[in-house]
Order: C-alpha cells, then sequence, then structure tokens
C-alpha cells in the first residue's frame, strides 16, 4: 500500500494542494466511504455530505469548505485516471516461458515476453517484448502479440491475428473466429471458407468474451485506441476506426464500417453494409438499418434522430389515454348521428 502526502501526490498529478499539504494519504475512495486516510474525487456538490469534514478530496476550488484539506483541479474527472493508476498495484515483471505452457519450436519470442501456465502459442507467431499470455491462453500460428500488449487467462487468438502495442486483451475474448458467412441451398445452408484475418491497432481493448471474426478474404480491421466492452460482437470484414467506444452487447454485422471516433451505447445493432460516419453516437438499443451521416446521434428502432425518438416515445407513453378520449368522441359523434337520423325521420 501506498503512502503519499498530499503536496508529493499534487506534484506527481501537475496540481495544487490545499490545507495540509504534509498529511498522509494510502488510498483514493468514493463518497460514502472515505476516511482520513483515503483521498475522496468528488465534482459535484451533491456529494460532499457524504464526505466527512476530515477526508482530504480532489475537486474545484469551490467545493473546498473552511478547514478542508485536498488537491485542487477544476476538472477533477481528468484527474481521476491519473489519480488511480497512482495508487494502482503495479503488475509483477514477468519474463520467460513456464514450465507448463507449450510453445512451438518456430515462434518466435522475445527474451522480455512473458507466457504463463497452461499457455499455448502457435508456430510463426511472433511474441514482442514485454507483452503477456496469461495462464491458459492460446494463440494460434501466424499471429503477432505486440510490445507490451497483454492477453489476459483464457483469451483466445487464432490463426492469423495480429495485435498491435499495448493492447489488453480480456479472459474470454476470441479473435478470429470464422465470420457468419453461408449460403442458402436446397441441402440446408452452405459454409462460405473464411480465409481473411484480424488486424487489432495500438492502444486498443477488448473486453471478457467479445469476439472479433476473421474476415472473408481481407482482414477485420480495429483501429488505433479503440475500447471494446464486454459481450461485443463484431462480424467479418468489420472495419472499425480509431477511438471509438463499444459498449456491452452491441453488435456489428459483416462489411460495415465505423469511421474514427463512433460511439456505440449498449444493445446498439449495426445490419450489415452499412457506413457509421466520423463522431457518430447510438444511444442504447439503438438498430441501424441505413448509412449514419458523421456526428449524429441516433436512437430507436428504426434509427432515427435522438430528439425525434424521444418525442416519440414520449407521444408512446400517452397512446392509451389518446385511445381512451378517441373511443369517447367517436361514441359521442354516433350518439349525435343517431339523434339527427332520429329528427329527420320525425319529420317527414
Amino acid at each position: 500500500m501506498k503512502e503519499v502526502t498530499l503536496n508529493a501526490l499534487a506534484q506527481e498529478l501537475g496540481l495544487k494542494a490545499i490545507g495540509r499539504g504534509e498529511r498522509t494519504v494510502s488510498l483514493v475512495a468514493a463518497p460514502g466511504t472515505a476516511n482520513e486516510r483515503t483521498i475522496c474525487p468528488v465534482w459535484e456538490e451533491r456529494a460532499l455530505p457524504l464526505v466527512g469534514k476530515d477526508v482530504p478530496i480532489l475537486a474545484p476550488l469551490a467545493l473546498f469548505e473552511p478547514g478542508r484539506d485536498g488537491i485542487v483541479s477544476d476538472r477533477p474527472r481528468e484527474a481521476l485516471p491519473k489519480l488511480l493508476a497512482f495508487f494502482a498495484p503495479e503488475r509483477p515483471a514477468r519474463r520467460g516461458v513456464h514450465p507448463t505452457a507449450v510453445v512451438d519450436p518456430e515462434a518466435s519470442l522475445d527474451p522480455d515476453a512473458w507466457v504463463g501456465p497452461h499457455a499455448v502459442v502457435g508456430p510463426k507467431t511472433v511474441v514482442e517484448g514485454g507483452a503477456e499470455v496469461g495462464a491458459g491462453a492460446f494463440v494460434g500460428a501466424r499471429c503477432r502479440v505486440g510490445a507490451r500488449t497483454i492477453l489476459e487467462p483464457g483469451a483466445v487468438l487464432l490463426d492469423g491475428v495480429c495485435v498491435g502495442r499495448d493492447c489488453i486483451l480480456h479472459s474470454g475474448c476470441v479473435l478470429g473466429c470464422d465470420g457468419f458467412g453461408f449460403l442458402p441451398s436446397p441441402d440446408g445452408p452452405v459454409k462460405i471458407p473464411q480465409i481473411g484475418g484480424v488486424e487489432i491497432g495500438d492502444r486498443v481493448e477488448i473486453g471478457a468474451c467479445s469476439t472479433v471474426d476473421r474476415g472473408t478474404m481481407e482482414d477485420t480491421v480495429i483501429g488505433d485506441g479503440t475500447k471494446i466492452d464486454n459481450h461485443v460482437q463484431v462480424g467479418h470484414n468489420v472495419r472499425v476506426g480509431r477511438g471509438c467506444i463499444l459498449c456491452s452487447m452491441s453488435g456489428i454485422a459483416g462489411s460495415s464500417v465505423l469511421e474514427d471516433g463512433v460511439t456505440l451505447s449498449v444493445q446498439a445493432g449495426i445490419t450489415d453494409h452499412v457506413k457509421v460516419g466520423r463522431g457518430a453516437v447510438l444511444a442504447a438499443r439503438t438498430g441501424v438499418t441505413n448509412d449514419v451521416p458523421a456526428g449524429a446521434v441516433l436512437s430507436g428502432f428504426p434509427a432515427r434522430p435522438h430528439q425525434e425518438a424521444k418525442r416519440a416515445m414520449v407521444l408512446a407513453a400517452d397512446l392509451p389515454a389518446l385511445f381512451k378520449r378517441l373511443r369517447s368522441l367517436e361514441r359521442r359523434l354516433e350518439a349525435r348521428s343517431g339523434e339527427r337520423e332520429s329528427l329527420a325521420e320525425a319529420k317527414r
């Protein structure tokens, strides 16, 4: 456990301490659980009642009460990753090959790489310096694991998958499985061989139980800096740009393209052969069946502009009451029509 003064911690973060800068903290804690030995990030005034008066905070100057110690930051949300990284446990430095690992003689391992217990590395695969192949992970033939990339236990790279530098592939993710390609026939679906690969850029993170299918003829591509949550499906021949965010249970069907900076929220779905423009945002459960322009914010199914979709949802919630009013009006009109017919009949 690290122990550091507020002055030293502020210097590490490029910020300024306030109050008793010589007091020490040893952990980051959330409002409601923080104590005098921790530092608590606060960016909203409503959280202050949950933080004891003796707890140091990381917050804008306006949130500091008289006598409160801490570190001043105009943008505490942006400072939080660096703060957490400072207190995060360091990964043990490991290198070499565990005795139970299976490494093909044709594989090329940098001396500074690590292959853990019961892991497998196939022929003509390259594992670069500082990379880690965790316990039980599988790396097939003709793969590349870039420098400092981490394969957590149980991650799978099938043949022909190339992963860039400084990536994290979490447990249970599978890269390079066959794309879902079949042709209908009188005897049932005929499998289309998938002979492409998968190309993952630098600084990509792929969550647990997510899958990236290999391409039919060309590679499926994930751009630099893209972050993929748990339980995400990326189909064959898909091209995902740089800095995209794909949230849990979202899915992209074959041959679609996401340009740079696209966000897919939870359970968003994209059909095949669709292009989603740069910086577009798809809200939760959005279903995309046509191209999306750059910068658009869409929701609903079929996808439509978010504000329009919200208005439609509000109106849909009012439909039962509107239906009752409509039926009431119909009955009144029917009654009046009957009255007019009776008067006409009487006049005859």
